[in-house]
């Protein structure tokens, strides 16, 4: 017991930690509230505790689980994307809300900061009542863990578009839900599935980490470059990725869509074609993809990063191709990409889906990336 109660303080202290370090960076330029951050994070704490009673007694009610398993897929989807993900991003916005309303989250970096001091209140209540349990097994200590960002990295999503005054309105309530659409997937992977497809959930933890970076360095002041760093081009901010996203005085070029989705898929085939040539000759095997434990670790992994280089490198022929000075005929043409994997594995493999949904948010960003290098400017 004693062992189990210090592996929650190191779970708590995790979320903590990065609670910090988003505090520590904000402060550079908007003075968060010690007081204020400590109070969202104790709310968090707070909501995180009613959140999983509530999700524990409705459970029973219904008898239904998040596991595969346990309630089938419609009933863990139902169990995930009806109850949990609603209830617990839903919770995590009332102590930051208080603030809010108060006046006290006036800009994007503020309303990072409190929400995600906010999620890393709730995953330490989570974390703290997942490792007491005593049914906690290793794999579950494993998924409380990666957890942790997600709570911190989805609240944050929507603290930041509810501190900007331009996305205020209807753009926080699209935010909050692509925040709770993403969470719910995640959720579904990390704890629905088997243990060999948690690694499924690598993409989305990809996109936390690229988003964080994106959203944070918009709040670092700005440092000369030095000579190396100048040789490449500048890393963007969401700012000036949300810029490039635009048209700027030019029709949408319908074509290069069209033509990026092409090169996407031929890429893709080539791209996984190798890595399955690559896999036999070292030895994978790829029927060990549809097993549930941890053999299915190796396939996934490879055939994963195979379809993942696909989107940087047609995002970044197609910005050059094109001659463009925006990121949207790419970025669409990542977003119809995955939309034409997803229709095509919905009919050929239904399990595919899933992990074609996981990777669409950092394919997504892969492309602008690669389209980001490849734009005239």
């Amino acid at each position: 017991m004693v062992v189990r109660v210090l592996v929650a303080v190191l779970l708590a202290l995790f979320g903590a930690g990065l609670a910090l370090l988003v505090f520590r960076i904000s402060a550079r330029v908007a003075w968060p509230s010690r007081r204020l951050s400590l109070f969202v994070f104790g709310g968090g704490a707070l909501v995180g505790a009613a959140a999983l009673v509530a999700e524990r007694y409705v459970l029973a009610w219904t008898e239904l689980s998040f596991s595969v398993g346990q309630s089938g897929l419609a009933g863990a989807l139902l169990a995930t994307f009806l109850l949990a993900a609603p209830l617990e991003e839903g919770f995590k916005v009332l102590p930051v809300w208080m603030l809010y309303s108060g006046r006290r989250v006036p800009n994007a970096s503020l309303g990072v900061t409190y929400a995600a001091a906010c999620g890393a209140g709730f995953a330490a209540a989570e974390a703290f009542a997942g490792t007491i349990a005593a049914t906690a097994s290793g794999w579950d200590l494993l998924r409380l863990a990666l957890s942790t960002p997600a709570h911190v990295f989805f609240a944050g999503a929507w603290g930041y578009a509810l501190g900007a005054r331009r996305t205020q309105g209807r753009w926080f309530s699209l935010t909050w839900l692509f925040a709770m659409l993403l969470h719910g997937l995640f959720d579904h992977i990390l704890w629905g599935r088997g243990a060999g497809q948690i690694v499924a959930v690598v993409p989305l933890l990809l996109f936390m980490l690229l988003g964080s970076w994106l959203a944070l360095r918009g709040a670092r002041p700005v440092e000369s470059a030095s000579p190396v760093a100048s040789l490449f081009p500048e890393p963007p901010s969401i700012e000036s990725m949300g810029q490039a996203l635009r048209a700027k005085d030019q029709p949408l070029m319908l074509r290069w869509i069209v033509f990026g989705s092409f090169v996407t898929l031929g890429l893709m085939v080539v791209l996984v074609a190798s890595a399955v040539l690559l896999g036999r000759r070292i030895g994978v095997d790829f029927a060990l993809a549809d097993q549930t434990d941890v053999r299915a670790a190796g396939p996934l992994i490879l055939l994963g990063a195979a379809v993942l280089l696909a989107f940087p490198v047609a995002g970044y022929l197609v910005a050059r191709a094109s001659g463009g000075q925006s990121l949207l005929e790419p970025a669409l043409a990542a977003v119809l990409t995955v939309a034409l994997l997803v229709a095509l594995l919905a009919l050929a493999a239904p399990i595919g889906v899933l992990f074609a949904l996981a990777v669409a948010p950092i394919a997504l960003g892969l492309a602008c990336g690669g389209a980001w290098v490849g734009i005239e400017r």
